[in-house]
């Protein structure tokens, strides 16, 4: 699947009533190549204290041979780490569901 720029598109992740505080990942699926960031992804600061930050990431992976599944993403990163980029230090994944097509409906509902 190619990224949907489309304007409409784009301000219905941003406007989208999420549960919990979750926020679109606009900036990564906007200018990321990585093909994690193929399809919307969502994200929350878990918890952050003065040495670390721990944020959740809820995703859709489609593989290379047309199977795909929901992930959610736990990563850690360093605060003290100078700078705006920072370096996740720990990365956990879990699959939630596994399924072949994307469907945004069910990526909100497993947050």
């Amino acid at each position: 699947m190619s990224r949907n720029l489309k304007r409409e598109y784009i301000h219905k992740l941003i406007k989208l009533e999420v549960p919990d505080g979750y926020k679109f990942d606009l900036a990564n699926y906007l200018h990321n190549p990585s093909y994690e960031y193929e399809y919307p992804s969502f994200c929350r600061t878990i918890s952050e204290d003065d040495a670390v930050i721990v944020q959740r990431r809820v995703l859709y992976f489609k593989h290379y041979d047309g199977s795909g599944e929901y992930i959610e993403k736990f990563m850690t990163f360093d605060k003290r780490d100078a700078g705006d980029w920072k370096i996740a230090k720990k990365v956990t994944e879990n699959i939630l569901e596994r399924s072949n097509r994307f469907n945004l409906n069910r990526l909100v509902s497993l947050i």
